[in-house]
């Protein structure tokens, strides 16, 4: 078996039996990767090339109607669908099982390999959110600074402005945060370098989890923004509002 795969634009191989059941085994390969190998018309999703091959390898044994096979997200061996069980895209075998439910129980991605956004793509949607957050300020403050009571005579005119203007101030960047993320999945500025943020099963987050996402960022910076940092050195790529709000930084 002298078989190629896609990792984003690029493909990969060949690799034999082995080393495709060890990157299944590793979840660096799914059901849905690509593959191709030669005498194939077309790439196609690996769960179906595993079906196929089998089917070929049975019907070399002379056996008729082979069985629907599928290759095991834990331990990368095929096995005949009826002897196993089903969840999202993911096939497991009898004897994974009991590791697989607890990883699910635990929260742990069982989709597939995220990729992890890193520490300094991550700083450069931060950096380009706040140069957002800063135009929004200077459209709201300027105008309403025009409007705020400059008179010493008045300074209790002058302090009964301060509610709205701490209310913006929090306000803006926990709309602008919570609106995005809960609707598209990501800020602008995740955007703009093709990141999004979900939780441990791949899902997009809910707006309250958004919300409580952004306010759990000042943990992160109240520390010398050692939170932050953190995702610098996280083998997932998390800061400490992902860890508290239980969420992924990932390339979309």
């Amino acid at each position: 078996m002298n078989l190629y795969y896609e990792v984003g634009d690029q493909q990969v191989g060949p690799i034999g039996k082995s080393e495709l059941q060890s990157l299944v085994k590793a979840k660096k390969l799914n059901a849905k990767t690509m593959v191709w190998q030669e005498g194939m018309e077309s790439w196609e999703e690996l769960g179906v090339f595993v079906r196929n091959w089998q089917g070929k390898e049975v019907q070399k044994d002379d056996q008729a109607d082979p069985a629907p096979t599928s290759v095991c997200s834990e331990c990368g061996q095929a096995f005949a669908d009826e002897d196993m069980i089903r969840f999202q895209d993911s096939w497991v075998c009898a004897e994974c099982k009991p590791m697989f439910v607890q990883k699910v129980k635990e929260g742990v991605s069982v989709t597939g390999v995220m990729d992890y956004a890193g520490f300094w793509i991550r700083t450069a949607a931060f950096v380009i959110d706040l140069f957002i957050i800063g135009i929004v300020n200077l459209v709201i403050f300027v105008p309403l600074g025009m409007l705020m009571p400059t008179s010493p005579d008045s300074p209790m005119a002058l302090l009964s402005f301060m509610p709205v203007l701490m209310l913006l101030q929090y306000g803006i960047p926990a709309a602008y945060d919570t609106w995005f993320v809960g609707k598209y999945g990501a800020t602008p500025g995740k955007m703009a370098c093709k990141l999004k943020i979900s939780v441990t099963d791949g899902s997009r987050l809910s707006y309250l989890r958004a919300l409580g996402r952004h306010f759990a960022k000042y943990l992160s910076g109240m520390i010398l923004a050692i939170g932050y940092i953190m995702a610098a050195f996280d083998d997932q790529k998390r800061t400490l509002h992902d860890r508290v709000c239980e969420t992924r930084v990932v390339r979309s």
